[in-house]
Order: structure tokens, then sequence, then C-alpha cells
């Protein structure tokens, strides 16, 4: 059976030359205000700020937003990046958070994702950095980190394993010569057996935290590591608790999905077989991305499933370089409560 109305390509939306300088002038006056994107005020004023968003833009961003449109991302072309004002690609995600030669590139991802919902990081990440640098390293080439370039990164949702999982993010592409990838799968795309499904909605499945939040892989040269926030993620990763995969209403599902970090509870064979079918249904219905320097790609995380291809990096100035934002909506709370035609309508 199919879930929702069919997304049979990206959504995407160009910026036109008007908009781009308007764009520019908003984050010129951020930047008169802040050197670094990595504070509340920064992210509370980038908030104030999308009431300036040009019109069309603001709007298209509302929608996927809001849950008034069925699809699940959003493409945005257009926003013209300087290759050597950037400067080189860090060759680490531990890289300086203010006074970056790139802050109009920051200010950019950073007020389009406010205007889908309020900015945020985690505590055993990166210590709570908005906007993480996604770039390739050689110590963890083979690893699924995003960090990983030897392997393909396979299907998840972001921190899949976590109640407190962002409702959205964007994805922002700084350089991507090596034409790596992003696959993209959306639940509304998905046609799984009835049978299949219902097992995919019951609480069969451990889902363990990923390598990105322990200890190990959080060292920095900037902060001083405070272990005691990674308590919550060892008991997690210790006392891991079965869950369903698809939940939510039959008509407007929302996902968890983190392939490599994912087992149906031991001796289960039942649910091993409809996790396999679940892998095969994204291969399946997936849409592959290679996104350009300026592009960037806002996902629905409970309802898109991503990826990214294997590709060789040269691990030098021009490698290729991401930014990620995760981004808490909100709209879900009486998500279930909703008509799925006219989402502003309660039931």
């Amino acid at each position: 059976m199919s879930f929702v109305r069919k997304l049979s390509k990206p959504s995407s939306y160009s910026l036109s030359e008007l908009e781009n300088q308007k764009l520019n002038e908003i984050i010129l006056g951020l930047i008169d205000q802040f050197d670094s994107v990595e504070s509340l005020e920064a992210a509370i004023n980038c908030e104030f700020f999308t009431s300036l968003l040009p019109y069309n833009l603001h709007k298209s961003l509302k929608l996927i937003a809001s849950g008034e449109s069925q699809q699940g991302y959003l493409v945005v072309k257009g926003f013209n990046i300087s290759d050597e004002l950037i400067g080189p690609s860090p060759s680490h995600w531990d890289a300086p958070w203010a006074k970056t030669p790139y802050l109009r590139e920051e200010f950019f991802q950073l007020l389009l994702s406010s205007a889908v919902g309020g900015v945020f990081g985690w505590c055993t990440q990166e210590n709570g950095r908005f906007l993480r640098h996604i770039v390739p390293i050689k110590a963890v080439h083979n690893e699924q980190l995003g960090g990983g370039s030897s392997t393909t990164l396979m299907w998840h949702t972001e921190e899949a394993f976590h109640p407190g999982r962002a409702d959205y993010f964007t994805l922002m592409c700084y350089r991507n010569k090596e034409q790596a990838s992003t696959s993209i799968a959306f639940i509304g795309d998905m046609d799984l057996p009835a049978e299949t499904l219902a097992i995919l909605r019951e609480p069969r499945f451990l889902i363990a935290p990923d390598r990105s939040h322990t200890p190990a892989e959080n060292h920095s040269q900037h902060w001083k590591l405070n272990s005691k926030a990674f308590e919550r993620i060892r008991d997690m990763f210790d006392n891991q608790y079965p869950v369903p995969l698809i939940y939510g209403r039959h008509d407007l599902p929302m996902m968890r999905v983190d392939q490599a970090f994912t087992t149906a509870i031991p001796g289960d064979y039942a649910a091993a077989q409809a996790l396999d079918a679940l892998h095969q249904e994204l291969d399946r219905v997936s849409v592959h991305l290679c996104l350009k320097p300026g592009e960037l790609v806002l996902l629905d995380n409970l309802r898109v499933a991503h990826g990214r291809s294997r590709y060789v990096p040269d691990y030098g100035p021009q490698h290729r370089w991401m930014r990620r934002v995760n981004i808490a909506n909100g709209r879900r709370v009486n998500f279930d409560l909703r008509d799925a035609e006219n989402i502003r309508v309660m039931l």
C-alpha cells in the first residue's frame, strides 16, 4: 500500500538576482551585530530577521515546515558564494566558531533554517554547535560518520535513537568537486505490504546511538570535553528499549531510520525481514542530489531518510565541504489531531 500522494521529483526554488540582493542586505545587517552564528543571541535575531525574507522564498520554506505541502524536502538554488573568499575547506570539523571568512554563508543557512523553526545543537555533538562542518577525515574514512568517504553512508534520519531528534534540518554545500551525491527517500513514495507496515509500527526494533555522540568523536581544541554530558548517551546505549520505526497516523506517517545502528529484537525473524524490506524500499524510491556550491536542501527529518554516496577526497584545501543545521519545529506535538487534507484543521 502507498502512504500519501507521490513526490515525483525534488522540489526546488531558484533565487532571482533581486532576491539575492535582498538576502545580502539582511545578512549584512546580521554581520554588523555578530561575529559568529554560534550564540543564542545570533539565533534569536535570525528568527526575527526571517520576516524580511523575500516573500516567495519564505512561503516555500513555510509550506514544507507547516505540513501543508506533501513534499518532504526543498532545494534552494542560486545563492552565490565566492570560492576564493570562503577560504580553504577545513581539515576537520573542529574549526573556529567566530570571525570566519565564511560568516556570510553561515548566516544565509542560519537565516533560512530559522524560517522553519528554532535551530539547535547537541551537547554531545561538538559542544552544542549549530552549524556542523561535514568534511572528509582520513582517520574515519571507512566509518558511518559525516567524515567518512570510502563507504556509502547508509539510510538514516538524524538522531533516530533520540526522542528529541530534529523535526527538520538543512544541508548546505560549500564545495563538492568530488560530485558526491546525497540520497533522499520520502516516506510518501514508499509502497510496502500491509503486513510489513504492521510489523514496522510495532516496538520490535533497537536503535543504538551513533558514534558522533561519543566522547571519542568530540575531542576538541576549542573546548574542554564534559564527560558528564555523555551519561545519557551511554545509558541509551546500555539500556536500549524497543521502538517502532514507522509511527503516527496511517495517512500521515513518520519514521525513524538508522540502517547501520538498527536491529530487530534478537530472535524476532519477522521483524528482521520487515527491516530489510524497509531498507530495500528506501533504495527503490531514492532520489540522488549532487549539490553544488551555494545550494541548500531543507529536509523533513521525520518523513525523509537520507544517505550519501562514497567518494574519493584528496584531503586538501578544496575537498568536499558541507554544513548541517538541526531545526526544532514543534508542529508534530498535535499532528495526530489534524486533518490530512487541511493541516490547519484540528480533528
